[in-house]
Protein backbone atom coordinates (compact mmCIF):
# COMPACT_ATOMS: atom_id res chain seq x y z
CA UNK A 1 0.00 0.00 0.00
CA UNK A 2 0.65 3.57 -0.76
CA UNK A 3 2.53 5.47 2.29
CA UNK A 4 0.74 8.12 3.19
CA UNK A 5 2.28 9.00 6.66
CA UNK A 6 4.17 12.60 4.65
CA UNK A 7 1.06 13.96 2.81
CA UNK A 8 -1.46 16.25 4.83
CA UNK A 9 -4.45 16.92 3.86
CA UNK A 10 -5.41 20.44 2.53
CA UNK A 11 -1.76 20.56 1.39
CA UNK A 12 -0.87 20.96 -2.47
CA UNK A 13 1.19 18.09 -4.40
CA UNK A 14 1.60 17.58 -8.36
CA UNK A 15 2.22 14.09 -9.83
CA UNK A 16 6.13 13.99 -9.79
CA UNK A 17 6.31 15.19 -6.16
CA UNK A 18 4.05 12.02 -5.27
CA UNK A 19 5.20 9.30 -7.90
CA UNK A 20 8.66 9.90 -5.65
CA UNK A 21 7.44 9.89 -2.54
CA UNK A 22 5.96 6.35 -3.50
CA UNK A 23 9.29 5.37 -5.08
CA UNK A 24 7.67 5.36 -8.79
CA UNK A 25 10.34 5.96 -11.45
CA UNK A 26 8.13 8.64 -13.11
CA UNK A 27 4.63 10.12 -12.44
CA UNK A 28 3.52 8.53 -15.90
CA UNK A 29 2.91 5.77 -13.28
CA UNK A 30 0.06 8.03 -11.60
CA UNK A 31 -1.38 9.99 -14.32
CA UNK A 32 -4.58 8.52 -15.26
CA UNK A 33 -7.40 10.05 -12.80
CA UNK A 34 -8.06 6.65 -11.11
CA UNK A 35 -4.95 4.77 -10.02
CA UNK A 36 -5.35 1.40 -8.33
CA UNK A 37 -1.85 0.24 -6.76
CA UNK A 38 -0.91 -2.67 -6.97
CA UNK A 39 -1.81 -5.10 -3.98
CA UNK A 40 -5.02 -3.50 -3.67
CA UNK A 41 -6.13 -1.77 -0.24
CA UNK A 42 -6.22 1.81 -2.01
CA UNK A 43 -8.13 3.49 -4.81
CA UNK A 44 -6.71 6.65 -5.54
CA UNK A 45 -8.73 9.77 -7.17
CA UNK A 46 -7.31 12.39 -9.31
CA UNK A 47 -9.79 14.78 -9.92
CA UNK A 48 -9.65 18.34 -11.93
CA UNK A 49 -12.66 20.64 -12.40
CA UNK A 50 -12.17 22.44 -15.00
CA UNK A 51 -10.00 20.14 -17.83
CA UNK A 52 -7.85 20.77 -20.70
CA UNK A 53 -10.38 21.64 -23.35
CA UNK A 54 -8.57 18.39 -25.25
CA UNK A 55 -9.59 15.66 -22.95
CA UNK A 56 -13.03 14.72 -22.17
CA UNK A 57 -14.75 17.08 -20.12
CA UNK A 58 -16.61 14.86 -17.50
CA UNK A 59 -18.61 16.82 -14.70
CA UNK A 60 -16.68 16.28 -11.68
CA UNK A 61 -16.99 18.97 -8.71
CA UNK A 62 -16.98 19.41 -4.86
CA UNK A 63 -19.70 20.90 -3.25
CA UNK A 64 -19.80 21.06 0.57
CA UNK A 65 -18.94 17.97 1.86
CA UNK A 66 -19.60 15.75 -1.27
CA UNK A 67 -17.75 15.16 -4.47
CA UNK A 68 -19.78 14.88 -7.31
CA UNK A 69 -18.10 12.71 -10.32
CA UNK A 70 -18.41 11.03 -13.15
CA UNK A 71 -16.22 7.74 -14.22
CA UNK A 72 -14.43 7.01 -16.91
CA UNK A 73 -16.01 5.79 -20.26
CA UNK A 74 -14.32 3.00 -19.97
CA UNK A 75 -15.67 1.97 -16.84
CA UNK A 76 -12.79 0.49 -16.02
CA UNK A 77 -12.82 0.94 -11.95
CA UNK A 78 -16.74 1.37 -11.65
CA UNK A 79 -17.02 -1.49 -9.95
CA UNK A 80 -13.98 -1.92 -7.73
CA UNK A 81 -15.23 1.79 -6.46
CA UNK A 82 -18.85 0.45 -6.30
CA UNK A 83 -17.57 -2.31 -3.57
CA UNK A 84 -14.94 -0.33 -1.77
CA UNK A 85 -17.23 -0.13 1.49
CA UNK A 86 -17.69 -4.13 1.16
CA UNK A 87 -13.84 -4.62 0.20
CA UNK A 88 -12.67 -2.31 2.59
CA UNK A 89 -10.66 -0.55 0.43
CA UNK A 90 -9.26 3.16 1.10
CA UNK A 91 -10.72 5.79 -1.55
CA UNK A 92 -8.11 8.88 -1.68
CA UNK A 93 -8.90 11.82 -3.43
CA UNK A 94 -6.44 14.58 -4.91
CA UNK A 95 -8.46 17.49 -5.91
CA UNK A 96 -7.60 21.06 -8.26
CA UNK A 97 -9.61 23.24 -9.78
CA UNK A 98 -7.95 23.68 -12.90
CA UNK A 99 -5.16 21.67 -14.95
CA UNK A 100 -1.57 22.28 -14.77
CA UNK A 101 -2.01 23.65 -11.02
CA UNK A 102 -1.15 21.34 -8.15
CA UNK A 103 -3.64 19.27 -6.67
CA UNK A 104 -5.06 19.54 -2.31
CA UNK A 105 -5.14 16.51 -1.03
CA UNK A 106 -8.61 16.35 0.70
CA UNK A 107 -8.12 12.99 2.78
CA UNK A 108 -10.53 10.06 2.38
CA UNK A 109 -14.02 9.51 0.71
CA UNK A 110 -16.33 6.75 0.89
CA UNK A 111 -19.13 6.52 -1.70
CA UNK A 112 -22.43 8.21 -0.99
CA UNK A 113 -24.58 7.35 -3.83
CA UNK A 114 -24.88 6.95 -7.49
CA UNK A 115 -24.04 4.00 -9.75
CA UNK A 116 -23.29 3.04 -13.77
CA UNK A 117 -25.65 3.73 -16.57
CA UNK A 118 -24.58 1.25 -19.55
CA UNK A 119 -23.15 3.79 -22.76
CA UNK A 120 -22.53 6.59 -20.64
CA UNK A 121 -19.96 7.27 -17.70
CA UNK A 122 -21.03 6.43 -14.37
CA UNK A 123 -21.89 9.01 -11.65
CA UNK A 124 -21.02 8.90 -8.50
CA UNK A 125 -21.13 11.18 -4.79
CA UNK A 126 -18.20 10.74 -2.43
CA UNK A 127 -18.69 11.73 0.77
CA UNK A 128 -15.36 13.83 2.30
CA UNK A 129 -14.66 12.24 5.45
CA UNK A 130 -13.00 15.74 6.13
CA UNK A 131 -14.59 19.05 4.97
CA UNK A 132 -12.19 21.32 6.01
CA UNK A 133 -14.60 23.16 7.78
CA UNK A 134 -14.20 24.94 11.32
CA UNK A 135 -15.38 21.74 13.23
CA UNK A 136 -13.17 19.22 11.40
CA UNK A 137 -10.00 21.49 12.07
CA UNK A 138 -11.30 21.90 15.79
CA UNK A 139 -11.64 18.22 15.53
CA UNK A 140 -8.48 17.21 13.63
CA UNK A 141 -6.46 19.02 16.13
CA UNK A 142 -7.77 18.47 19.64
CA UNK A 143 -4.98 16.92 21.59
CA UNK A 144 -3.19 19.64 20.06
CA UNK A 145 -5.56 22.09 21.71
CA UNK A 146 -6.07 20.34 24.50
CA UNK A 147 -2.67 20.93 25.90
CA UNK A 148 -2.88 24.59 25.93
CA UNK A 149 -4.03 26.91 29.43
CA UNK A 150 -7.63 27.50 29.23
CA UNK A 151 -7.48 31.20 28.15
CA UNK A 152 -5.16 30.50 25.21
CA UNK A 153 -7.34 27.39 24.34
CA UNK A 154 -10.79 29.24 24.10
CA UNK A 155 -8.67 32.04 22.06
CA UNK A 156 -6.94 29.55 19.24
CA UNK A 157 -10.61 28.26 19.19
CA UNK A 158 -12.74 31.75 18.42
CA UNK A 159 -10.00 32.43 15.95
CA UNK A 160 -11.25 29.43 14.01
CA UNK A 161 -14.54 30.40 13.73
CA UNK A 162 -13.79 34.34 13.18
CA UNK A 163 -14.82 35.23 16.61
CA UNK A 164 -13.59 36.72 20.15
CA UNK A 165 -10.12 38.47 20.25
CA UNK A 166 -8.63 37.63 17.20
CA UNK A 167 -11.55 39.32 15.18
CA UNK A 168 -11.86 42.12 17.75
CA UNK A 169 -8.16 42.84 16.73
CA UNK A 170 -8.83 42.64 12.97
CA UNK A 171 -11.80 44.91 13.29
CA UNK A 172 -9.61 47.67 15.31
CA UNK A 173 -7.20 47.50 12.64
CA UNK A 174 -9.57 47.78 9.33
CA UNK A 175 -12.28 49.25 11.07
CA UNK A 176 -13.83 47.92 7.57
CA UNK A 177 -13.37 45.09 4.87
CA UNK A 178 -9.57 45.47 4.03
CA UNK A 179 -10.63 45.85 0.57
CA UNK A 180 -13.63 47.80 -0.11
CA UNK A 181 -14.06 49.78 3.31
CA UNK A 182 -17.45 48.84 3.53
CA UNK A 183 -17.91 49.03 7.67
CA UNK A 184 -20.68 46.57 8.52
CA UNK A 185 -19.57 44.83 10.87
CA UNK A 186 -22.31 41.96 11.17
CA UNK A 187 -21.28 40.84 7.68
CA UNK A 188 -17.09 41.22 7.69
CA UNK A 189 -15.53 37.89 8.02
CA UNK A 190 -12.40 37.54 10.17
CA UNK A 191 -10.39 35.45 7.57
CA UNK A 192 -6.94 34.18 8.58
CA UNK A 193 -4.22 34.52 5.40
CA UNK A 194 -2.21 31.59 6.40
CA UNK A 195 -4.61 28.80 7.23
CA UNK A 196 -5.52 28.28 10.82
CA UNK A 197 -4.66 24.05 10.53
CA UNK A 198 -1.32 25.36 9.11
CA UNK A 199 -0.47 27.98 11.67
CA UNK A 200 1.14 28.00 15.33
CA UNK A 201 -1.19 28.54 17.85
CA UNK A 202 0.87 32.23 17.96
CA UNK A 203 0.01 32.63 14.63
CA UNK A 204 -3.60 31.74 14.62
CA UNK A 205 -4.50 34.65 17.05
CA UNK A 206 -1.55 36.80 15.05
CA UNK A 207 -3.73 40.30 13.84
CA UNK A 208 -1.07 40.36 10.90
CA UNK A 209 -2.13 36.75 9.85
CA UNK A 210 -5.52 38.14 9.28
CA UNK A 211 -7.69 40.35 6.76
CA UNK A 212 -11.41 41.31 7.67
CA UNK A 213 -12.92 40.85 4.51
CA UNK A 214 -17.16 40.78 2.76
CA UNK A 215 -18.22 37.47 2.46
CA UNK A 216 -17.21 36.84 -1.13
CA UNK A 217 -13.89 38.28 -1.00
CA UNK A 218 -13.37 35.98 2.24
CA UNK A 219 -14.88 32.34 -0.02
CA UNK A 220 -12.44 33.36 -3.00
CA UNK A 221 -9.24 34.66 -0.85
CA UNK A 222 -10.07 31.24 1.78
CA UNK A 223 -10.49 29.11 -1.57
CA UNK A 224 -7.34 30.55 -3.18
CA UNK A 225 -9.15 31.81 -6.36
CA UNK A 226 -7.80 35.29 -5.20
CA UNK A 227 -5.08 36.32 -3.63
CA UNK A 228 -2.71 39.32 -3.20
CA UNK A 229 0.82 40.74 -4.52
CA UNK A 230 3.47 42.52 -2.13
CA UNK A 231 1.95 45.57 -2.53
CA UNK A 232 -1.49 44.81 -1.86
CA UNK A 233 -2.85 44.16 -5.59
CA UNK A 234 -5.50 41.37 -6.34
CA UNK A 235 -4.01 38.55 -8.09
CA UNK A 236 -7.09 35.96 -10.01
CA UNK A 237 -6.51 32.38 -10.13
CA UNK A 238 -6.97 31.64 -13.96
CA UNK A 239 -9.99 28.87 -12.57
CA UNK A 240 -11.71 32.64 -12.53
CA UNK A 241 -11.13 33.65 -16.17
CA UNK A 242 -14.71 32.85 -17.77
CA UNK A 243 -16.32 34.28 -15.35
CA UNK A 244 -16.82 38.06 -15.40
CA UNK A 245 -15.79 39.46 -11.66
CA UNK A 246 -19.36 41.31 -11.54
CA UNK A 247 -20.96 38.48 -11.53
CA UNK A 248 -18.80 37.17 -8.37
CA UNK A 249 -19.28 40.64 -6.51
CA UNK A 250 -15.99 41.87 -7.03
CA UNK A 251 -13.38 43.36 -9.32
CA UNK A 252 -10.37 43.03 -10.59
CA UNK A 253 -8.85 46.00 -10.12
CA UNK A 254 -9.08 45.85 -6.18
CA UNK A 255 -6.29 45.71 -3.86
CA UNK A 256 -5.35 45.73 -0.38
CA UNK A 257 -6.42 49.75 1.64
CA UNK A 258 -3.08 48.97 3.46
CA UNK A 259 -0.61 46.77 4.02
CA UNK A 260 2.20 46.68 6.66
CA UNK A 261 5.99 44.56 6.88
CA UNK A 262 3.89 42.08 9.07
CA UNK A 263 1.72 40.83 6.62
CA UNK A 264 3.95 39.98 4.19
CA UNK A 265 5.16 36.56 5.27
CA UNK A 266 1.57 35.36 5.83
CA UNK A 267 0.47 37.22 2.24
CA UNK A 268 3.46 34.84 0.69
CA UNK A 269 2.76 31.90 2.52
CA UNK A 270 -0.76 32.48 0.65
CA UNK A 271 0.47 32.67 -2.62
CA UNK A 272 2.67 30.04 -2.49
CA UNK A 273 0.89 27.14 -1.07
CA UNK A 274 -3.15 28.44 -1.32
CA UNK A 275 -3.25 30.51 -4.52
CA UNK A 276 -4.45 28.11 -7.11
CA UNK A 277 -2.09 29.17 -10.35
CA UNK A 278 -0.65 26.90 -13.16
CA UNK A 279 2.94 25.63 -12.30
CA UNK A 280 3.11 22.55 -14.54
Amino acid sequence: MLNFSEIQIGKKYDRPWLATEWGFRGYEAISRGVFCPRGGGQIILFVTRIKQESLEQYNDYISGEYLFWEGEKGHGSDQRITNSTQSGEEIHLFYREIHHSPFEYKGLVSVAGGGVVPGRPAKFIFHLVHDQSAQDDLVMHQTEIESLPETERQSVIKARVGQGLFRQQLLEMWEGCAVTDVRLPTVLRASHIKPWRFSSNSERLNPYNGLLLLPQYDQLFDKGLVSFDEGGELLRSPALDLIEPSKLGISFEDKLRSISDRHHVFLHYHREEVFIRFTE
